[in-house]
């Protein structure tokens, strides 16, 4: 039985050979089983007058809430499985514009309009699989990025959430950026101005 394996392979032609066992140290995409190939999920929404906040909190034009502005954004997010059945890494990035009427450093009044974006990254656990369609279009105004997280998964109650604690955000090309990186344990203190 081993002999007609052996010449089997010596009677197929080199292609089809050199497909099957590959080059000594590379392996092609071709010979990946598509079980490793990883899951990938896309999902937008929208929200208008989505709060901007700070850590100065009741101070000059800043109330207890600790908004300073308001954005009119995008959110896309990038679901990607991490191995069969494993937890999803999800990226949120974050693009649209914002309008501002306080200084998010010092609570001053402050007129300021311009761009934003940004990006975070997630880990998430489930026994449910992310559902684009669960998504809505528009979402309310006031919608935390883990409540959408939570709805591409069915608001099923397994689902856990973790990190977000690794994000950049920037306002007016820079200006204002808001930033999370917890190797220096950094804060998402606003800065810029």
């Amino acid at each position: 039985m081993r002999i007609r394996t052996i010449l089997a392979v010596a009677a197929a032609p080199a292609a089809l050979a050199a497909a099957l066992l590959g080059t000594a140290g590379q392996a092609s995409a071709a010979q990946l089983p598509a079980s490793v190939k990883p899951v990938t999920v896309t999902a937008n929404t929208h929200l208008n007058n989505h709060p901007d906040t700070t850590d100065v909190c009741g101070v000059g034009r800043i109330g207890s809430d600790c908004v300073w502005g308001y954005d009119n954004a995008t959110e896309k997010f990038t679901l990607v499985q991490q191995q069969p059945g494993g937890s999803w890494q999800v990226t949120v990035d974050y693009m649209g514009s914002f309008h501002g009427f306080a200084d998010p450093k010092s609570g001053a009044a402050l007129t300021s309009d311009g761009s934003v974006k940004g990006n975070i990254t997630f880990t998430v656990t489930s026994n449910a699989t992310p559902d684009p369609s669960l998504l809505p279009g528009q979402s309310a105004s006031d919608a935390y990025l883990t409540d959408n997280i939570r709805a591409l998964f069915g608001n099923d109650s397994s689902t856990v959430i973790s990190g977000g604690d690794l994000y950049t955000f920037s306002y007016q090309n820079g200006n204002y950026v808001q930033y999370g990186a917890p190797a220096n344990n950094t804060t998402g203190d606003v800065t810029g101005h």
